[in-house]
């Protein structure tokens, strides 16, 4: 006899973890749940009440009757009521209460009812609740918090959620939390980022970021599998300490490197050197903090996107042999030469180099006077790689077009030909106008063919292009605040490939061990990927026999100018990154003026790189690399050490470009 009350207990639990289901899954699977209860509920009701009212001989009006009442009765089980008892009573109900399942149909129909207005009530005035339900029950896979004040937030977090698919369904295998303060102009949104799943917190104070961490289940040991996405807005003032608290917070879980990555947007080279110290290896050569943090500076994703759409590589006026060898050099004008201009100049430096060119580049600003020792400053060795003509002209005056128009004549290298303009004024208007005047000049001077003219529009419109591609824009931010160009994982994929393979070849860490600068050689490396499949004739066509190649190309003279690519490639990165040469002398005095443990590995890397000091040995020409690897292949005797006796720095170039199909086998 106990036993009977067991049965109402399973139903009663059943009935609870049915309600803790739709409030803990999407909004989207909330709503499809209870319209499809609503809909049993009404069917139900309606047939029941209708039929039990029906008299038995009924005309038009007694079925008239019924039907209203089936629709008064069945509206009552919304109201959390029932009319059991007057359909107890009518002559007509022997078929309901004489049989059970009936009677199961019936109350089963009311418990339909009672979840859907339930979950509606929730849903309306009762989110903090279930959003609070869905942090600490939440089944999904993956965790992204965002922190952010301003609208981008949103636009990032409804991309996060759909995959950046405008059109679909919130991904159900992923929580996202965005924390926004009262002010920010975020909260304005709530009900639309609602829409697509998403949690909004509001930010009481500075511990707010770790408060959601512990709410989501960060470091328990039953949520060990879940992935962490903690990424930071343009709030730069707070990055360095949230940064730090989620680290400690990681570490003192002992939360898998794996399981966290770090995302901080920031611009500034003050905040972006703190948070970077963070990453930075200890003396122990291991990182304190064994987490992967992720700098990103928003300037930098639109140039880099600018350029994947429209690489050096494709300007017709290189014109690459079937050697891979360039007949003219890679000419640049930048136009405007704030922040977006100097990245712009440093991505192309980084992407335009090819043996047999030299790139060349113009920079004009009514302010250049201003901006030029700075950036060089920063800069020093960038004449490694490019020569720059700094030139102060408002390209508004007369006299700019009368430049133009005389080929450069008065800067010091000549031109004959311009690949690539990038026009970034700070206004849009003149930013565009400047566009159509320079392509007008070249009309009208018969040219053969016309520039790639990038043109900056700052206030948002999205990528568009003119004249079969030769114009277009860049930098609207909702084009850059997406999961493929934040979180970049696909992309990011061949980078660790590129990292893995050389580590492999020549000793090194996993990349959750390596700090900002490294990450960013690997994709720098993989992101130039593209260009090596274009100078070895490789069509999309021919991926798949890519895919199953052991090398690139069999092809030894081709293979020896791609590593000299390579090369060219490497430096002009190092030199845009603020890097500057050691001399054979200089790695001499090192070796013998290092502190720490003789003769050890990290003896001889501080010989030959320094990421503190931004210095390396291999800065040099392709030609001089045999003079330095002698000279380090020497001191590596001293300290013998075995296997960096045999080092050939050209070999380290080769092999990058040998394993490219290795690379693309690897992430895929």
């Amino acid at each position: 006899m106990p036993f009977i009350f067991i049965y109402p207990l399973i139903l009663f639990i059943a009935f609870i973890c049915s309600v803790f289901f739709l409030m803990t899954r999407s909004r989207r699977v909330m709503i499809k749940i209870s319209f499809a209860l609503f809909l049993f509920s009404v069917t139900v009701g309606f047939s029941i009440h209708t039929f039990t009212h029906m008299p038995a001989e009924a005309d038009l009006a007694g079925t008239l009757l019924a039907v209203l009442r089936g629709i008064m009765s069945t509206a009552r089980m919304f109201s959390l009521s029932d009319d059991y008892s007057v359909l107890a009573g009518l002559g007509e109900s022997a078929w309901l209460t004489d049989n059970i399942w009936p009677q199961v149909l019936f109350w089963t129909g009311h418990v339909s009812a009672l979840i859907t207005i339930k979950a509606t009530l929730f849903s309306i005035f009762g989110r903090k609740l279930i959003d609070s339900l869905k942090l600490k029950f939440g089944r999904h896979k993956e965790v992204y918090i965002i922190k952010g004040n301003d609208n981008y937030a949103a636009i990032l977090s409804e991309n996060i959620a759909t995959h950046d698919a405008q059109l679909a369904q919130p991904d159900e295998n992923r929580l996202i939390v965005l924390i926004t303060s009262e002010e920010g102009s975020v909260k304005n949104k709530y009900e639309e980022i609602a829409h697509f799943a998403v949690v909004v917190n509001m930010a009481n104070n500075k511990n707010s970021l770790v408060n959601c961490l512990v709410k989501t289940g960060f470091g328990k040991w039953f949520y060990r599998k879940k992935k962490y996405n903690i990424i930071l807005g343009k709030d730069e003032t707070t990055s360095y300490e949230d940064v730090l608290r989620v680290l400690e917070y990681a570490l003192s879980k002992k939360v898998s490197p794996d399981n966290l990555n770090i995302f901080a947007l920031i611009s500034s080279e003050w905040n972006r050197e703190k948070v970077e110290e963070l990453a930075l290896v200890s003396e122990k050569t291991e990182k304190k903090y064994p987490y992967t943090i992720h700098i990103i500076d928003e300037k930098e994703l639109m140039i880099r996107q600018m350029i994947q759409a429209h690489p050096p590589y494709e300007c017709h006026g290189l014109k690459i042999n079937e050697k891979g060898i360039a007949a003219h050099n890679f000419t640049v004008i930048i136009l405007g030469f704030d922040k977006v201009g100097q990245q712009a100049l440093l991505r192309l430096i980084m992407n335009g180099q090819f043996v047999g060119s030299r790139m060349k580049a113009i920079v004009i600003d009514r302010d250049i006077s201003h901006l030029k020792e700075h950036f060089i400053h920063c800069n020093p060795s960038l004449h490694l790689s490019c020569d720059i003509e700094f030139l102060d002209y408002d390209v508004r005056d007369k006299g700019f077009f009368k430049l133009l128009g005389s080929g450069f004549s008065c800067s010091s290298f000549d031109v004959d030909y311009v690949d690539y303009i990038v026009i970034a004024l700070g206004e849009d208007s003149a930013s565009k106008q400047t566009a159509l005047d320079i392509k007008l000049h070249y009309e009208r001077k018969n040219a053969s063919a016309l520039p790639l003219i990038a043109v900056y529009d700052k206030n948002g419109a999205f990528h568009d292009e003119r004249y079969g591609g030769k114009i277009f824009t860049f930098g609207c931010l909702e084009e850059v605040y997406k999961d493929a160009i934040i979180i970049r994982e696909e992309s990011d994929k061949v980078a660790k490939a590129v990292n893995n393979t050389y580590a492999a070849l020549y000793g090194g860490k996993q990349w959750h061990e390596l700090d900002w600068f490294l990450q960013e050689s690997n994709r720098a490396s993989a992101d130039f990927i593209p260009a090596m499949l274009k100078l070895s004739a490789y069509e999309k066509a021919d991926m798949e026999k890519l895919l199953n190649s052991e090398v690139l190309t069999k092809d030894k003279e081709l293979a020896e100018i791609l590593a000299q690519t390579e090369h060219l490639r490497w430096v002009a990165f190092h030199a845009a990154m603020g890097y500057s040469p050691i001399s054979i002398a200089e790695m001499r005095q090192r070796f013998n003026s290092f502190e720490g443990e003789k003769n050890s590995r990290e003896h001889l890397d501080f010989c030959r790189r320094d990421t503190k000091s931004k210095l390396h040995l291999c800065l040099v020409h392709w030609d001089d690399l045999d003079e330095v690897s002698e000279a380090y292949r020497d001191l590596a005797a001293l300290a013998g050490n075995h296997k960096e006796q045999t080092r050939d720095f050209k070999d380290n170039d080769r092999d990058v470009v040998k394993n490219i199909p290795k690379f693309l086998r690897t992430a895929r």
